[in-house]
């Protein structure tokens, strides 16, 4: 059995399972794997974020995030055998320590982004490159979401052997098909729904809804800037008062299961972050074809696996073109919504994905108990 200590960030993991337990829906992917652990007979710890920590405090001013988890699990650290950070800014203090061998816990870390040194300045670009040392030299396994984003960072200089990409990253299928058994009524596939804050361009596809006799429903919890809300046709709706919490996923799933298709238009200035993953997910087990902005990191080609279509970055027509079509060929959205749920359920999951994880555990603790087998002869 192996022991764990996995560093968790945004809800205490208490309060999910409490949620659960009362009978609340939520997806089991944003746990990153900790019920997987669990069930496969490993033990596993939550070291949870502390937001009235002094330490915590301190550390966003210096930028060492989650200080106070990472001080608990130096303090513990004789009780795990394996430190696992899905997003590895949480452990930045341990991976220093690792480059300067001053610990020795092996880290297992999610590579959530291109670790690229792309700042023009100087002093920031060589920050740049240090972080990208300590965070591939201080994380003993760091396991890529996609396959590109792995290929990126290594073009700019070859990972260590033990690095790797995902095979198979995706979402709680469970979760959705849970909800899509429990609708008595149809789909009204009236309109085309968006999602997301982080790297979103809503303003082209506001520009292109301005010319299309169709719904556009938008969920973001930030608001839109002045440019892209002055001018808003009759038929785009803006919905930024869903607060995020536990509630809300299962909110936002009422959104696309009544969408005739998901939309995702990022932004062209993050394209070392394979960002609009989520969403993608989430569309696609819950059976919608995707309008997408081509992201050179994303898993697939949706146009290859004929799930929807992509379209250039600030493309209107593009997007007036595309969602023109889906308009008018219902069947074939169908069926590419149909596609994108079989591609869900046989190659990219959460049960996949943590089968992986727990493969890699593993693997890191018996090469650790090898190591200590070899020293102690």
């Amino acid at each position: 059995m192996t022991k764990v200590a996995q560093v968790l960030r945004f809800y205490s993991l208490d309060e999910i399972m409490e949620f659960i337990k009362n009978g609340g829906e939520y997806p089991r992917h944003n746990l990153y794997c900790y019920d997987q652990i669990k069930e496969s007979g490993n033990k596993i710890e939550c070291i949870e974020y502390d937001h009235n920590s002094t330490w915590n405090k301190l550390g966003k001013k210096i930028n060492i995030l989650n200080l106070q988890q990472q001080i608990n699990i130096l303090k513990a650290s004789n009780g795990f055998d394996v430190i696992y950070a899905p997003f590895i800014k949480d452990v930045f203090l341990l991976a220093i320590l690792k480059t300067l061998h001053l610990y020795k816990k092996p880290i297992l870390g999610l590579g959530l982004e291109v670790y690229i040194p792309d700042n023009k300045q100087f002093v920031k670009k060589l920050r740049q490159k240090l972080v990208r040392y300590i965070y591939t030299n201080g994380v003993d396994s760091l396991h890529f979401i996609t396959e590109k984003t792995y290929q990126e960072s290594n073009k700019y200089s070859p990972l260590k052997s033990n690095h790797d990409f995902s095979r198979s990253w995706g979402p709680d299928v469970d979760f959705c098909n849970s909800f899509l058994k429990q609708q008595n009524t149809p789909p009204t596939l009236d309109y085309i729904y968006s999602t997301g804050g982080t790297g979103r361009d809503f303003k082209t596809l506001i520009k292109a809804f301005n010319k299309i006799d169709f719904d556009l429903r938008i969920t973001t919890k930030k608001s839109l800037d002045e440019d892209a809300s002055k001018h808003l046709a009759p038929n785009i709706h803006i919905n930024n008062n869903i607060k995020p919490g536990l509630h809300s996923v299962s909110l936002m799933r009422n959104e696309y299961y009544n969408s005739l298709a998901v939309a995702l238009p990022l932004a062209d200035n993050m394209q070392y972050a394979p960002i609009g993953l989520t969403v993608l997910w989430e569309a696609l087990a819950m059976g919608k074809p995707v309008i997408c902005t081509q992201h050179k990191l994303h898993q697939f080609d949706i146009e290859k696996e004929k799930i929807g279509f992509n379209v250039g970055y600030n493309d209107v027509e593009g997007w007036r073109q595309c969602v023109n079509y889906l308009i008018n060929n219902p069947q074939e959205a169908k069926e590419m919504g149909e596609r994108a749920k079989y591609i869900c359920k046989k190659r990219y999951n959460y049960k996949l994905f943590s089968n992986e994880i727990i493969n890699i555990i593993q693997k890191i603790d018996a090469s650790q108990n090898k190591t200590l087998c070899v020293r102690n002869n």
